[in-house]
């Protein structure tokens, strides 16, 4: 390692005094505070920073320059010698290049491979060699970036965290899922009252199993990360799950082992599970048709070359659309969407079918009774996509402050209403209620009639069956109307030590007003009902609960962008984050939390 070099107080007829950074003493230039390594206190060296940055001052007496350094010494500097205004701003601008990085959930490496040569270039085209100057200061480095997202993490969690701890009550949402690196990934997110004025929905924490995703691996991650950050137990007002069994397993599921860190929590199974798995009774003749109506798009979606062909015999007949769509199983939409497409195609598919000269797909799509059972699907499938979205509340900026387990109830009752009157309806031999299969009905023979209407009858009423099984009554009906509507609730109904409470607001003629006025029901109870303590403790717990995984589900899909096959060891826990979550980071906090660093 080569000497320290020393400072000789001569250098200042150069226009360079000194100052000690980690211990090291470096020359900075009194004109224009910049500083430079210790290699750099070399007469040479500092003559030709002088005549090439600063030519116009070469001939600059020693007083002048020493006025420079008297100057230089009032100015505000940072500990590495720059100005602090300059470097504060340069570190805010590197902090919101890479919030935005991350809320994008591209590469690290775009910052500086990207997003810095864009900003000079139009720096040069459009503002000058100053502000070039200041872009090249930014610091967006790869590891940077990291280091930027990594600290807005830690400062999102923080807030998170302290707010958690203000709540009155707070739910849990978890799932797993396996990654692009065949890592097992935990995401938990929580459910909490802010600043008792509003619900929100955020992260916790996304952690990778390293073994098993059992029960009581869950658990732990879990328990410890709330022992870590001193979250209680005692305020979980409920947990909700997808239905596999090491979630909802009686004896070593994870339900089951919340119940033991808080009996009084309420577990819930994600209501789009359910709704999924209600859905599955198809009789066996509109199994037939869906696994045909699967074999033709396959048959057309297989090749590269039929799909091409398909594609352009639409372009030739004009049709609205020219592709087919896959469906998946675990995709909840896909069905109903491949069914759609599938029949606005039929007589294009048809003639494909025709010129492949694919007889036995040919016979089974052309049969008058799968005409008919098709068309059933389509509007069954339609349906049901018309319903999953509905449940697909939270985390929905435009049904935010409706996502509670009534809100969800009341669409899952309406639906179970609507078979009822499909039943009834396909008894008269009705079949408005479907309108791709009442379109087509009336030219088909009795038979055709009499068969799709009995196979109907028989998939609604399972269909009943299913949903009602799957969705009973609540147990404590006269909490959840209490919580639905104080003011019509019969005060016998409710427990002795609420009726008192139940009363005075009944004949509150002011919080009535205001509740029929069409306000939500969290926004009631949690701003204008604080002045009944019993009854709304009652509805947060309530209404703080989860009624679906859709946030991990939406969770998941930003993980598969952010940790793809080109970021597969990635440690994706501070970029999930700060893509996910609504709080913002403090960034000037941050900043001057910082010493300064230029960029290299």
């Amino acid at each position: 390692m080569p000497p320290k070099r020393k400072y000789d107080d001569d250098y200042i007829k150069l226009g360079f005094t000194s100052i000690e950074i980690n211990g090291e003493t470096r020359p900075q230039c009194v004109l224009c505070a910049t500083v430079l390594s210790n290699d750099a206190l070399k007469p040479a060296k500092l003559e030709r920073h002088l005549k090439t940055v600063h030519p116009k001052f070469c001939n600059r007496s020693r007083e002048f320059l020493e006025g420079k350094l008297t100057s230089l010494k009032k100015m505000k500097l940072g500990p590495s010698g720059t100005s602090y205004e300059t470097s504060e701003k340069t570190l805010s601008a590197s902090f919101e290049v890479s919030k935005l990085i991350a809320k994008s959930k591209k590469a690290h490496t775009i910052g500086e491979s990207l997003i810095k040569p864009c900003m000079l270039k139009v720096a040069e085209e459009l503002l000058g060699a100053e502000a070039q100057k200041k872009i090249r200061e930014i610091p967006l480095s790869n590891d940077t970036i990291k280091s930027r997202i990594q600290k807005m993490s830690t400062d999102i969690e923080d807030q998170v965290i302290d707010k958690i701890k203000n709540s009155p009550y707070f739910a849990l949402q978890c799932d797993e899922s396996t990654d692009v690196s065949q890592c097992c990934q935990l995401l938990v997110f929580i459910r909490f009252l802010e600043d008792n004025k509003m619900f929100k929905e955020e992260l916790l924490f996304s952690q990778e199993l390293k073994t098993t995703s059992q029960g009581a691996d869950v658990m732990n991650a879990i328990s410890q990360y709330m022992e870590e950050h001193g979250l209680m137990w005692e305020r979980l007002a409920g947990f909700c799950t997808d239905g596999a069994p090491a979630m909802l397993g009686s004896r070593s599921g994870l339900a089951a082992l919340v119940k033991t860190k808080n009996p009084s929590a309420i577990t819930t199974h994600c209501v789009i599970h359910r709704q999924a798995l209600a859905a599955k009774t198809l009789p066996e003749c509109f199994t037939i048709a869906l696994k045909t109506a699967i074999k033709v798009v396959n048959f057309i979606k297989k090749s590269a070359l039929n799909t091409r062909l398909f594609k352009q015999l639409c372009s030739d007949m004009n049709s609205e659309h020219e592709t087919l769509l896959f469906h998946t199983e675990v995709r909840w939409l896909s069905k109903g969407n491949m069914l759609s497409r599938l029949y606005e195609l039929r007589e294009e598919v048809q003639v494909f079918l025709t010129n492949k000269e694919n007889k036995e797909l040919l016979d089974q799509f052309c049969e008058p009774e799968y005409k008919v059972r098709f068309a059933y699907l389509v509007d069954f499938f339609a349906q049901i996509n018309k319903l999953n979205l509905q449940m697909q509340g939270s985390g929905n900026l435009k049904l935010q402050g409706m996502s509670n387990i009534f809100a969800y109830e009341d669409k899952i009752r309406a639906f179970i209403a609507k078979i009822e009157l499909w039943i009834n309806k396909i008894e008269r031999k009705n079949f408005s209620a479907f309108d791709t299969l009442n379109q087509i009905i009336d030219g088909q023979g009795a038979d055709i009639k009499e068969e799709i209407q009995k196979n109907v009858m028989l998939h609604l009423t399972n269909l009943k069956s299913e949903f009602n099984r799957y969705f009973p009554d609540c147990e404590d009906k006269s909490i959840q109307k209490l919580i639905r509507n104080p003011f019509i609730v019969n005060v016998s109904e409710v427990s002795d030590e609420i009726q008192e409470e139940v009363i005075e607001m009944q004949h509150d003629t002011n919080l009535k007003d205001t509740f029929e006025s069409g306000i939500n029901l969290e926004d009631y109870w949690s701003q204008k009902a604080i002045s009944f303590p019993k009854l709304r403790d009652i509805a947060i717990r309530y209404l703080t609960l989860f009624s679906s995984t859709y946030l991990c589900e939406q969770g998941f899909s930003t993980l598969l962008i952010i940790k793809n096959k080109h970021r597969n060891r990635l440690d994706a826990t501070a970029d999930m984050r700060l893509a996910l979550s609504s709080t913002e980071p403090r960034i000037p906090k941050l900043v001057k939390s910082m010493q300064v660093q230029k960029s290299h």
